[in-house]
C-alpha cells in the first residue's frame, strides 16, 4: 500500500510541474520552436535521408558481393533413355534403357563481386544526389524561416491580447468610477438619466469586449504553444512586453543592408531547382552510352544420395568464374531522344522560373522594406494619436464635471481613446511582423 501512495504522490507532483509556468522571451520562444517545432523536425528528417540518398547513389559504385545457396533433392528422379547397346551389344538394334544421373540430393554456395567499371548515368546519378540533398538543406531553412515567422506573430498576438486585456481593465475601472460619480449626480438632479444609461451601455460593451479578450488569450497561449512544438495546454508565461519587441524591431539599419540575391533562400531553391533539370537533360543523354561491368563468383558444389552435407567427409567440388559485362545501347526507336528533349524543355522553363525569381524577389524586397519603414510611421502617428485622444477625454472629462461639456462628446472622446490605444498596439505588432518578414528576404 506504500507503494502505491507514493505512486499517486508522485503522479501528482508530475501533474504540478506540467502546470508549472514557464517563462518565455520572443527569441526563446523562436529558439525552442527551431529545436521541437513538428515541421523542423520534419525537415531535418528530410536532410538526413537526402544524406542517405547520396550515399546510396555512391555505394553503387563500389564492389558489390552478394552470396547465394541452395539445396535440392529430387522426389522423382529424371530418367534418360539410353542405347541398349552401350550396356549390352547385342541388344536389339533401337532398344533403350533408362537410367537416372547424378545423386538424389545436392547442395551449392556461391558468392559473386561486382564492380561497375563505367557508366554516365551513375555519374551523373551521383550529382543528382548532391543537388538533391542541396535542395533538401534549403528547405530545411525555408521551413525554419516560416517557424520563425509563425513564432513572431504568435508571440505578438498573445502580447496583443495580454495588453489590450489590461488597457480594457483600466477602461471598465475608469468607467465604472465614472458611472458612479455620473449616478450621484443624476439622484442630485444635476444630469439626465440619459447620461447614466449611456455610461451603462458604455460599461456593458467593454465588459463583454474584456471578456472576448479573456477566451481570446487562452487561444493565443495555446496557438503560441502549438508553433512552439509544445502541448497546447503548457503553462506559458511571456517575459517580454509590447515595449520590449517595438524597441528590438526598430532597427533602422535593417533598412540600409544591400539585398543580396545569393543570400535569399527562395532563390537558392529555385537555382538549385535548375542545376537539377540541368542534370537531368545529362542523364537522359547517358542513356546513350555504354555501361562496363565486371565480375568474379567463385562457389562449390556438393552432391550425395544422402543428406550428409556437413559430414567431414563429404566432397565439395570448386567452381570459379571471371567476366566482364558490356551493355551497348543501340536503337530505341527515337525513345531515348525523346526523353532527352523532354529534359531539355524542362530545363528551359526552369530557367524561366530562375529569371521570373529574382524579378520577383525585387519587387519583395521593394515591398518588404517600404512597408516596414513605413510602419515606423505608422507607428510615430499612432503614439501622437494616442497621446492626442487621451488628452482630449480627460478635457471632456473634466468639462462634463464643471457642466460645461455634454454626455455625447464625452462618449465620443472615450470611443476616439479606444480606438487610438487599439492602434497604437496594432502599430507596434505591424513593425515585428514586417521586420520579419524584410529579414526573410534578405535572409537573415
Amino acid at each position: 500500500m506504500k507503494k502505491i501512495y507514493i505512486i499517486i504522490i508522485l503522479f501528482g507532483f508530475q501533474g504540478l510541474w506540467a502546470q508549472q509556468l514557464i517563462r518565455f522571451s520572443l527569441q526563446d520562444a523562436i529558439n525552442y520552436a527551431l529545436q521541437n517545432n513538428a515541421q523542423v523536425k520534419k525537415a531535418g528528417n528530410d536532410v538526413l535521408k537526402a544524406q542517405k540518398k547520396v550515399w546510396e547513389t555512391t555505394s553503387m559504385g563500389f564492389p558489390q558481393i552478394d552470396g547465394t545457396a541452395s539445396y535440392q533433392k529430387f522426389l522423382e528422379q529424371p530418367v534418360n533413355l539410353m542405347p541398349a547397346r552401350i550396356f549390352n551389344p547385342s541388344a536389339p538394334q533401337g532398344t533403350y534403357v533408362p537410367v537416372k544421373f547424378g545423386t538424389e540430393q545436392n547442395m551449392k554456395w556461391s558468392a559473386t563481386l561486382k564492380q561497375l567499371i563505367f557508366s554516365g548515368s551513375y555519374l551523373v546519378g551521383l550529382q543528382s544526389a548532391k543537388t538533391f540533398k542541396k535542395i533538401s538543406e534549403n528547405a530545411q531553412i525555408k521551413t525554419a524561416q516560416k517557424v520563425k515567422e509563425a513564432v513572431v506573430n504568435a508571440y505578438g498576438n498573445a502580447l496583443f491580447t495580454d495588453e489590450s486585456i489590461r488597457i480594457m481593465q483600466q477602461n471598465i475601472k475608469t468607467v465604472s468610477q465614472n458611472l458612479f460619480e455620473v449616478k450621484q449626480m443624476f439622484q442630485n438632479g444635476l444630469v439626465e438619466e440619459t447620461d447614466v444609461e449611456q455610461l451603462q451601455i458604455t460599461l456593458s460593451n467593454l465588459q463583454n469586449q474584456l471578456d472576448y479578450l479573456m477566451r481570446m488569450k487562452a487561444v493565443a497561449y495555446q496557438m503560441l504553444n502549438f508553433t512552439m512544438g509544445r502541448p497546447v495546454d503548457a503553462g506559458l508565461e511571456l517575459s517580454d512586453s509590447v515595449e520590449t519587441i517595438k524597441e528590438s524591431a526598430m532597427q533602422l539599419d535593417l533598412l540600409q543592408q544591400p539585398f543580396d540575391m545569393e543570400q535569399n533562400i527562395d532563390y537558392l531553391i529555385a537555382k538549385n531547382q535548375e542545376k537539377a533539370k540541368k542534370l537531368q537533360v545529362k542523364y537522359e543523354k547517358t542513356k546513350a552510352l555504354p555501361t562496363i561491368a565486371a565480375f568474379v563468383n567463385y562457389g562449390k558444389n556438393a552432391y550425395n544420395n544422402e543428406f550428409k552435407f556437413f559430414d567431414d567427409n563429404q566432397s565439395w567440388y570448386p567452381q570459379s568464374l571471371f567476366g566482364i559485362n558490356i551493355n551497348i545501347p543501340i536503337f530505341s526507336s527515337l525513345g531515348r531522344a525523346a526523353k532527352v528533349k523532354q529534359a531539355r524543355l524542362a530545363y528551359k522553363n526552369a530557367q524561366i522560373d530562375l529569371k521570373e525569381k529574382q524579378k520577383e524577389l525585387n519587387l519583395q524586397y521593394t515591398k518588404a522594406k517600404n512597408e516596414y519603414e513605413h510602419s515606423f510611421k505608422n507607428y510615430d502617428i499612432a503614439k501622437d494619436n494616442l497621446t492626442l485622444a487621451e488628452k482630449i477625454a480627460r478635457k471632456e472629462a473634466v468639462k462634463y464635471k464643471e457642466g460645461v461639456g455634454n454626455s455625447f462628446q464625452l462618449n465620443q472622446a472615450r470611443l476616439q481613446l479606444y480606438q487610438a490605444q487599439q492602434q497604437y498596439l496594432q502599430s507596434i505588432i505591424s513593425i515585428v511582423n514586417k521586420k520579419i518578414a524584410l529579414e526573410n528576404i534578405l535572409g537573415r
